[in-house]
Order: structure tokens, then sequence, then C-alpha cells
């Protein structure tokens, strides 16, 4: 899982650390990075799609579809 996140662009990175391991919400993670919530929602949706593929590829991912 790390190396899947550490390969991420880094501001898809930066808004999943935000929003998920540190727990902010979208508003204040938006703030924190000087964009939009509907421009972090499209970052956090990008990166989710990144990951499943990049866990999916390793053989990692619990989504087999």
């Amino acid at each position: 899982m790390r190396a899947a996140l550490a390969a991420l662009p880094a501001r898809q990175r930066e808004a999943l650390v935000l929003c998920y391991y540190q727990e902010m919400s979208n508003i204040d993670a938006a703030a924190l990075m000087g964009i939009t919530v509907d421009a972090l929602e499209s970052l956090l949706a990008r990166a989710r799609r990144n990951l499943r593929a990049q866990l999916a590829g390793s053989g990692l991912s619990k989504d087999k579809s």
C-alpha cells in the first residue's frame, strides 16, 4: 500500500493523506491545499481510481472485478 501511495502524483497523494490519514474534512483539506472543495473531490476520485488500478496490478486489491 505504501508503494502504491508513493507512486501517486503529489497532489493526489496530499489529498488522500489529509482526508484519510489526518482525517480532515474536505472543506479543511481544500482550504489547506488552496483549492476548491470540488477540485479536492476530483483529486480524491482520481487518487482512489489510481490506487485501485495499482493494487489490482499487484494482486492486493479486494475487488477482483
